[in-house]
């Protein structure tokens, strides 16, 4: 079997994802509303409201710094730009045209800021099968 290509991939602003996710907090909102119209409890709107901050952690977490660039050098991943640093990719969520990996590093302490990656194809259509084959590649 024939190794992924060597891949330079730009990190975008992640429009996709921030899109996916102001719909589910939207309609999340409504829902709370709903609830909270029905059954007026403090607790409960507070306990429903505490369920919206994962969703606003990884629209924070998953943006990456600009300038910020996913390399495969065919034997490991690298995220390049301001503190460059190598890792691992793990698949966590795959729709085709938009993929959102964990960032492992194999050092204590030299995790970057954001250890989620969310890679769209509109980023770079031309290398996106390059990226995909090469994520796929390492997980198999």
């Amino acid at each position: 079997m024939q190794a992924a290509p060597q891949v330079l991939y730009p990190l975008g602003r992640a429009r996709r994802l921030h899109a996916l996710l102001v719909v589910l907090l939207m309609f999340s909102l409504a829902l709370m509303a709903a609830v909270a119209a029905s059954q007026p409890s403090l607790d409960l709107v507070v306990l429903m409201g505490s369920l919206l901050l994962p969703a606003l952690w990884l629209s924070v977490r998953a943006s990456p710094a600009p300038g910020v660039s996913l390399r495969w050098d065919g034997e490991r991943w690298h995220l390049q730009g301001a503190q460059p640093v190598s890792g691992r990719l793990i698949l966590a969520l795959d729709l085709q045209h938009a993929l959102l990996l964990r960032w492992v590093s194999p050092c204590v302490g030299s995790d970057p800021a954001s250890p989620w990656v969310w890679i769209e194809q509109h980023d770079d259509p031309v290398i996106w099968k390059d990226v995909r084959r090469a994520i796929y590649w390492h997980t198999h």
